[in-house]
């Protein structure tokens, strides 16, 4: 319920900024709750949840629970803040089979990237930013579909974000399915 009057109240407050807004995708993949500043906006987020805030373009001050203040020039449409500092994963996932054209680059180039002190190779980008545009498809804790359409010509893939959980649960996944191989 708070959480609702906070983004009513978020909403109502900045929509005197005119037909340039930024929408901020603040999220939380930790287990415990965390507050932050946005302006003089306060904003709680729930473990694992996601809150909204819409604000104008421009400059704005974001408090992080550590009390260290971020300033940002928002100048897209979409940001996620990332109020923990933890470190996402960055992947295109693709459908169906991969032609050779599809190796010539995508839009995230393959390289060495260390994660959670893992060493992995592949098409990934670690995001660990306090704000961060977003150019993903699907964000943390949303589940990719298993099917997707494209028109003729369109790369067969979507890029996820993933957070240190689902990444853990991904890899304790595929161990468990080896050993039942």
């Amino acid at each position: 319920m708070r959480n609702l009057i906070l983004s009513i109240f978020a909403i109502a407050l900045f929509s005197s900024c005119g037909p340039s807004l930024v929408d901020l995708a603040i999220d939380n993949p930790t287990e415990s709750a965390v507050t932050l500043m946005v302006d003089s906006l306060e904003v709680e987020v729930p473990a694992k949840e996601v809150v909204w805030v819409e604000m104008g373009k421009g400059s704005h001050n974001i408090t992080l629970p550590s009390d260290s203040i971020v300033t940002f020039n928002f100048t897209e449409k979409m940001y996620m803040v990332n109020p923990t500092q933890s470190s996402y994963l960055m992947y295109e996932e693709i459908y169906g089979t991969p032609s050779p054209m599809m190796e010539l680059g995508g839009p995230i180039s393959k390289k060495k990237v260390t994660y959670l002190g893992m060493e992995i190779e592949g098409a990934y980008e670690v995001v660990e930013d306090v704000v961060n545009r977003i150019r993903w498809d699907y964000g943390p804790r949303e589940s990719l579909p298993e099917m997707i359409e494209i028109e003729q010509g369109d790369r067969p893939g979507v890029i996820k974000l993933m957070d240190p959980y689902e990444f853990m649960n991904l890899i304790m996944q595929a161990a468990a399915s080896q050993e039942g191989e």
